[in-house]
This record gives C-alpha cells, sequence and structure tokens, in this order.
C-alpha cells in the first residue's frame, strides 16, 4: 500500500494528473494534492509519503528546492518532476538530488502509469532490502554490538546508508506472546510467527514507511516506529490511534491465530536511549505476567507487586507419595488459576514457585528410591525456568508434565516392568508402524525427553538408534528365513520407502538386502 503527493502551483493540472491514472492498480490507496512548496511541508507533517509528482518550476519555492528538504527529512519517499521545459541544469539537479525521473509537461497517462510501474518496483525492493538492513542494525543496537552512544549509533547509521537523521526519534512497542491456545510443531511455530508478522505489519505498522519490525526471541516482536513526522506533529491523537491499532491487532490474533499476547507501548527516545526503552518494556512485562491479552502503556500506574502465596507443599508431596494423582493435579490447577487473579504478579514470583516445586517433586522422588535429578536436570536451566514463568497458563502446562512424570515414574516403580521395558515392548509391537518419541511419550505416560534420556541411560543407545536396530534385526531375520519379497520385507519392519529401506540396510550391515539373501542362501 503507498500514498502519493501531487505538487504543481497549478490547481487545474495537478487534479488533471489526479484524475488521469487509475493510481488503486498500483496500490496506491492515497492521493493528496499541494500547490505550492508550503502545502506539501504540511501534507507531508500529517504523513510521510511514500512518493510525490512534483513540478519544478513555482512561485513559492522551486520543486528542486522542494525536494531537497524531502530528502533530507524523509529519505523513503521517490520523486518524478514535471517541467515545462527541456531544460538541461533542471535535468541535471534533478538527477543529482536522486530524483527516479524527469518528464516534461504534458506527460501522457500512458508514460506516466509506465514511470509509477518502475517506480513501485524499485520502492518494493528497496524497503525489502533495506528492512533486513534496518532489522539487523536494531538487533546489533539492543545487543549492544553497536554501543549505545550517539556517535557510534551515527556511524553505523551511515555505515548501512539507513536513512536515519540525529533528530529523529523512536517510539517502541514491545509484543510478547503469552501462550498459544494450542500445542504448535516447529514449523507450525515458523508459519504462526509469520502470520503474526504480517498482521502486525497490515494493522500496526499501517502504511508508516519509517516504522519496522525487529525480532528480539521467541515469543517477542519490537515495533520500532520513527516519530519526526507522524507522532510529534500529531501527539496524543497518534498514541491513541497506536492504542486503537495494536488493540484490533490483539483481537485478530486471539480469533484467528490461537494465541494471546499483549502490546506494551513505549515513549519517544532518542535514538541511543532506544535499547534503555525496551529494556524498560521488558521489565514492565515480566512484573505484569497477567497483562494478558491488553494494550500497556510504560507510563501507565500498573498494580503494585502482591505477596506470593506459596501453596501447601507438603501436602503435595504426600499426594504424590501415595498416588493420589487425581487429588493432586485438581489442587495444583486450582491453586494455579487462582494466581490468576492477582493483578500485582511478576515473573520472579513464578520463578519461586518454579523451583520451589520442582524441588520438591526431586524430593518426594528420591524419598521414594527414584534418582531422577539427571532426568529433570533440564528443568533447572534458566530458558527453560524463564519460558515457564512467562505465564500462569505456562506454569500450568509445566506443573501438569513434571506430575504425570512423577506420579508414572512411582506407579512404574510398583510395577514388574521397567519404563525401558515398555519402551522396548511398545517398539516391538509396533516395529512395523510409524513411530516417534512423541507416540512412545504418549504410550509411557512421560514426556518424550524423560524417556529420552532415561532409556539412553539404561541402554547406551537413543530410542531411535535402538528402534533402526530392531527393525534391521527382524529385516536380517525374514530375509534369511522367508521366501517374501525384499519390498514386503521393508514394509513388515516400517520402511514404506524401498529405497530408504535399501539405504539403511546397506549402511548398517555392510551390503544389500540381495547380496544378505544371496550370501545366506549359499551358506555364507
Amino acid at each position: 500500500m503507498y500514498r502519493l503527493l501531487i505538487v504543481d502551483d497549478e490547481e487545474f493540472t495537478a487534479n488533471g494528473i489526479k484524475a488521469s491514472v487509475n493510481w488503486s492498480k498500483f496500490g496506491i490507496i492515497h492521493v493528496s494534492v499541494a500547490n505550492n512548496a508550503r502545502q506539501a511541508k504540511e501534507k507531508f507533517s500529517e504523513h510521510p509519503f511514500d512518493m510525490m509528482i512534483c513540478d519544478i518550476e513555482m512561485p513559492q519555492g522551486s520543486g528542486l528546492e522542494l525536494y531537497e528538504w524531502v530528502r533530507e527529512e524523509h529519505p523513503w519517499t521517490e520523486c518524478v518532476f514535471l517541467t515545462c521545459h527541456a531544460d538541461f541544469q533542471y535535468a541535471k539537479k534533478a538527477i543529482q538530488l536522486g530524483s527516479f525521473e524527469y518528464l516534461l509537461k504534458p506527460a501522457p497517462p500512458e508514460e506516466l502509469e509506465q514511470v509509477m510501474t518502475e517506480m513501485i518496483k524499485k520502492i518494493s525492493k528497496d524497503r525489502k532490502s533495506s528492512s533486513i538492513v534496518i532489522e539487523r542494525f536494531w538487533q546489533d543496537v539492543l545487543q549492544q554490538v553497536i554501543p549505545s552512544q550517539p556517535d557510534k549509533i551515527m556511524e553505523a547509521i551511515g555505515k548501512h546508508n539507513i536513512p536515519y537523521t540525529s533528530r529523529m526519534k523512536f517510539l517502541p512497542i514491545l509484543i510478547g506472546i503469552q501462550h498459544w491456545k494450542k500445542e504448535l510443531s516447529a514449523r507450525d511455530a515458523q508459519i504462526m510467527e509469520y502470520a503474526l508478522t504480517n498482521a502486525l505489519e497490515e494493522l500496526v505498522i499501517h502504511q508508516v514507511a519509517t516504522a519496522h519490525i525487529v525480532r528480539i526471541k521467541a515469543n517477542q516482536l519490537l515495533a520500532v516506529f520513527s516519530t519526526e513526522h507522524a507522532i510529534e506533529a500529531s501527539g496524543e491523537k497518534f498514541r491513541e490511534e497506536l492504542i486503537k491499532r495494536c488493540g484490533l491487532f490483539i483481537e485478530t490474533c486471539n480469533q484467528y491465530f490461537y494465541c494471546h499476547l499483549s502490546c506494551y507501548i513505549g515513549q519517544p527516545s532518542e535514538i541511543h536511549g532506544v535499547r534503555d526503552m525496551v529494556e524498560n518494556l521488558v521489565a514492565l512485562r515480566k512484573n505484569q505476567v497477567n497483562a494478558v491479552d491488553r494494550v500497556v502503556l510504560i507510563d501507565e500506574k500498573m498494580a503494585n507487586e502482591t505477596p506470593f502465596p506459596m501453596p501447601p507443599m507438603r501436602i503435595w508431596s504426600e499426594l504424590i507419595k501415595q498416588g493420589d494423582k487425581k487429588k493432586l493435579m485438581a489442587e495444583s490447577q486450582d491453586f494455579l488459576e487462582s494466581l490468576k487473579r492477582i493483578e500485582g504478579l511478576n515473573s520472579k514470583s513464578l520463578q519461586q514457585f518454579y523451583l520451589s516445586f520442582l524441588q520438591m517433586v526431586l524430593h518426594t522422588l528420591q524419598q521414594k528410591g527414584l534418582y531422577t535429578d539427571d532426568i529433570l536436570a533440564d528443568h533447572f536451566a534458566p530458558e527453560r525456568i524463564s519460558s515457564a514463568a512467562e505465564s500462569v497458563k505456562n506454569l500450568q502446562d509445566w506443573v501438569t508434565d513434571v506430575l504425570e512424570f512423577a506420579m508414572t515414574s512411582i506407579e512404574a516403580l510398583g510395577s514388574n516392568e521397567t519404563v525401558v521395558e515398555k519402551i522396548k515392548r511398545y517398539i516391538s509391537a509396533n516395529i512395523d508402524q510409524e513411530m516417534s518419541r512423541q507416540y512412545i511419550a504418549d504410550y509411557i505416560g512421560l514426556s518424550p525427553d524423560h524417556i529420552v534420556k532415561l532409556f539412553k541411560k539404561e541402554t547406551g543407545l537413543s530410542i531411535s538408534e535402538y528402534i533402526l536396530k530392531e527393525r534391521i534385526g527382524l529385516a536380517k531375520e525374514l530375509l534369511a528365513k522367508s521366501e517374501t519379497s525384499i519390498s514386503n520385507v521393508a514394509l513388515a519392519v516400517g520402511f514404506a520407502n524401498f529405497s530408504y529401506f535399501s539405504t539403511l540396510f546397506k549402511k548398517e550391515v555392510l551390503m544389500t538386502p540381495q547380496e544378505y539373501r544371496k550370501r545366506f542362501s549359499s551358506g555364507m
């Protein structure tokens, strides 16, 4: 979507240009007219333009002088000059300023359309290239690869030809995803992130050419607005518009993308102060974990931190020992649901609960003779703790996972069959079926991470290695003792792709299935 400004001191000519072309077919959604340089600057102060068609000879300041100002204040704007005279000095100056084209009046509509087609191609290409460079620039600023010093930042801007000026201020909006309504695979998560980014571009960025989206980390995006033209000029009005756009973005994400998130709006900062402002927004998000599906302003008075009510861990420990899964699940989820009603709840409190709960589970399992420190060690990783403490919903999911593991471990302890034996039995029974660690985990009743580590510890093999070993072993037996075709042997051991089966068989046995059958038949 693009915006166009037509500047000509002859009102009839300007309106004639506006009426001569079907601008919408070029994706130009807004066309404005100005009759002199002063009016043009006023139009720019209301909203930036992607392109300008400008007369050169005007009584209150030439088009060349106007474009010099535009290049300084709005570097993204492309320009086509119109003039009645084929003056070489005009053309030379227009080229020096970087104008896109220089046309003689009256420009036929078909010629103007051709120029617009080429200009939009250039804008689209430049924007795509520029967006990558600018996103990397902001990531370097936020990670302090570029020091937060005005001279260092302006040096980087000049080096990468980024169209920012020292007078600009920047308003950051942090988008924090609390949780998804349904479990997503890695590929689905990528698709959803792409969809969220597009929605953010369409609903929040909303045609502001100097605004950009920056990926900070998983579940966090940043929208950065240049404030020189759009925000400072309209002040509170634009701020209110941003709040409205963010609200619509949140509603759209809830309805179509299965996720809950919040938008945290900062204040305009000089470029060297953006990193501090973003850190303040990140801290605000951490300190308000129950601010779900909300637009939060950095200067908004939030609820004070509320003392965190720790649950009855000793009682929960006894319920684990007794194997009372139903009561334990009900009590733990009721407690966590109650946390959603605490306004001043922060991530530090959730982290405190996380660690206390995990220590309780480990101690309880050890009392039952289960030493699971190695299996649960990954739960102490900072990124795991941080993820669970981002929202009460994340914490609920994690608690459910740990309790399922604890209760199943105790149940397995009382049976004659170990967890690893159960896994082996499942693999044997389903050797001709598609298998994954998730399928096995669902059958055993533990999380995928738990069974992988437990199986590796006791057998020295990964689950995938064991499955392959069993499949190749069965294939060798079938090839040696039956007359069934090799393709049927492949199907019998879980390979729908005959070529892939042959490749793996040769890698493991050092001969093809055909060679193995022939050699066995000959007594070798």
